[in-house]
């Protein structure tokens, strides 16, 4: 098993008990443990070989016996007794807004409550009413968080399937039999929410993927063989799909089969007044050997990029030759909002200055969380300056790369900024960021945002409409107004690229470059391995239609300077 697998076990196991009600002190060992494991750089294979878990602060006897278990045999008795016990969708509880960990205890040690469906059942009988302190405004909160969850149900995020994607892409690719594969579908696109994982293998036999896939941990049902291939499981019921086709037909497969259906029937219905035959489960011959972008030049189609997929608005840009030339990763010359453990990261500001310097950025920005952000460690008026010095001491230190002085500054829900305006001047930048009262009426939020937006020091909306990816939806917040505000004022609105928020969502994205609005992809990063996440941005980015010049990122520091003008200083 892997330290992320490790991780969440140990997280899963903390989370159990304390919805079961065990002491808190005991549950605790396992939150800091998969705290710790999360933080290491190192493998825990490694460590175990030499004899060194015990010297990791928070790894006891009882937490070492547990990681060499995972590692000998790819299991944890422990935890399986527990999800024996309590059943493993328990832990979906904890993922409906408005219910944490002692809410989901509540409804399980006095209701029996042990997953969505009973939760549902609770609610629609009115049991969830009988217990105290639960008012039909809260009800109606967790019904609605419930709903939300219920939709995503057999959905999977981008972020929870990228581990097994990863396992059985490297187990066919590294199969002599499948001579090459590649995602399609959902994941080829980045969609950052999947109804299914699909692969391309070009094979002489289905039967091998079938083999290969037995042995891949996490596929949990057997292959079965189809017409198109071989189709499976993994995580509890979701799609797998691989489809085997052979030389002639591989590029073909992969055009039928990336693009959604609304695209697909676009094609088909240009391919039919080319009086051509559409490619679809059968490759007609006049695909074969041809690769996607001959097959978009047959139809009169300049190449569309996967992310570009999703619909059919891209075929229309396509027939009037005014597709986008979308951003790359490699145009990213910077990361603007990160932490550091001043406030909740886990890495010192010199580990991420040297971490994203390695990445060959040019400048970034750190920015801690403000003082209402008492759970993240936010920091004090006294606190930050002190780490204004700090920043402004290393950059001096520092060659090839410039550090500015920034904060994550929180929106109260007044509008005002959790630090005055004589502090904010201070700072080279400023990431404006709603973090609480996120349940307040659309009309309310919007005004808050705007106040922000419009304060001369800011020069970020941080996550705007702060989703959490499967877990909570996006707070109520009319963007069309928010967008043509930031406009307005020369503000930027981030997209976010944690892989649980990926905020802005591809539509907003869209509207906001229509209309003339700047980006800022960054990375939101939380340790030093956090900052090569960037790409999961650019996914979103690119899905969104992004060009380079719309993205504060791709700019030298000078010119974003000139172009922001007070909302981007130079203090140092």
């Amino acid at each position: 098993m892997t330290n992320d697998e490790i991780s969440e076990v140990f997280r899963n196991i903390g989370n159990l008990l304390q919805i079961k009600g065990d002491a808190s002190f005991r549950t605790r060992i396992y939150d800091r443990a998969a705290e710790t494991i999360d933080e290491l750089s190192v493998d825990l294979h490694d460590l175990a070989e030499a004899g060194e878990l015990q010297s990791i602060p928070g790894i006891g006897n009882a937490i070492e016996q547990k990681i060499i278990e995972m590692l000998e045999i790819g299991q944890c008795r422990f935890y399986d007794n527990l999800i024996q016990e309590m059943g493993v969708e328990a832990l979906d509880l904890i993922a409906i807004r408005g219910v944490g960990v002692k809410t989901a205890g509540r409804f399980y040690q006095e209701l029996g409550v042990k997953s969505l469906s009973d939760l549902r059942e609770a609610i629609d009988t009115g049991q969830l009413g009988q217990m105290q302190r639960m008012g039909a405004k809260t009800i109606a909160s967790i019904d609605e968080g419930l709903q939300f969850l219920e939709k995503q149900r057999k959905m999977r995020s981008l972020r929870q399937i990228l581990p097994i994607a990863d396992a059985v892409f490297n187990a066919l690719s590294g199969n002599s039999d499948i001579k090459r594969v590649e995602f399609t579908g959902d994941f080829r696109r980045h969609e950052e929410m999947l109804q299914s994982l699909e692969f391309v293998a070009e094979c002489d036999s289905s039967q091998g993927i079938v083999d290969v896939l037995s042995e891949v941990k996490g596929v949990a049902s057997p292959g079965i063989e189809d017409d198109l291939g071989v189709i499976a499981s993994v995580d509890r019921g979701f799609p797998l799909r691989v489809y085997c086709t052979n030389t002639t037909e591989y590029e073909a497969t992969l055009f039928a089969t990336t693009g959604a259906e609304a695209h697909v029937t676009r094609l088909n219905q240009v391919a039919a007044s080319h009086d051509i035959e559409a490619v679809g489960e059968r490759m007609p011959d006049w695909s074969k050997d041809k690769t996607e972008s001959d097959i978009y030049a047959q139809l009169g189609l300049s190449f569309i990029a996967p992310e570009l997929r999703g619909d059919a608005d891209s075929i229309k840009a396509a027939l009037a030759d005014n597709l986008p030339t979308l951003i790359e990763q490699e145009d990213l010359r910077c990361d603007l909002h990160m932490h550091t453990n001043w406030s909740d990261g886990r890495a010192t500001l010199r580990e991420m200055v040297e971490t994203a310097a390695s990445l060959g950025h040019e400048y970034i920005a750190i920015t801690d969380h403000s003082e209402a952000s008492r759970v993240a460690n936010g920091l004090t008026p006294e606190r930050l300056r002190a780490q204004i010095r700090q920043v402004r001491e290393l950059n001096a230190e520092i060659d090839g790369m410039e550090v500015l002085a920034g904060s994550e500054v929180d929106i109260l829900k007044d509008g005002s900024l959790d630090f005055p305006d004589e502090l904010l001047v201070e700072l080279d930048l400023v990431v404006a960021s709603v973090h609480a009262g996120l349940s307040m009426g659309e009309a309310e939020m919007t005004d808050r945002v705007l106040r922000a937006i419009e304060n001369p020091y800011v020069t970020i909306i941080g996550h705007p409409t702060g989703r959490l990816l499967g877990r909570r939806p996006g707070f109520a917040i009319d963007l069309d107004v928010v967008i043509d505000a930031a406009v307005a004022n020369g503000v930027a609105l981030e997209i976010n690229a944690a892989p649980s928020r990926l905020d802005l969502e591809p539509g907003p994205v869209r509207k906001a470059r229509d209309r003339g609005a700047l980006l800022s992809v960054n990375t939101d990063a939380h340790s030093a391995p956090d900052l090569a996440r960037a790409l999961f941005g650019i996914n979103v980015a690119r899905r969104g239609w992004l060009e380079r010049a719309a993205v504060l990122n791709t700019y030298s520091l000078p010119a974003l300077k000139e172009m922001m003008g007070g909302r981007l200083r130079s203090n140092g």
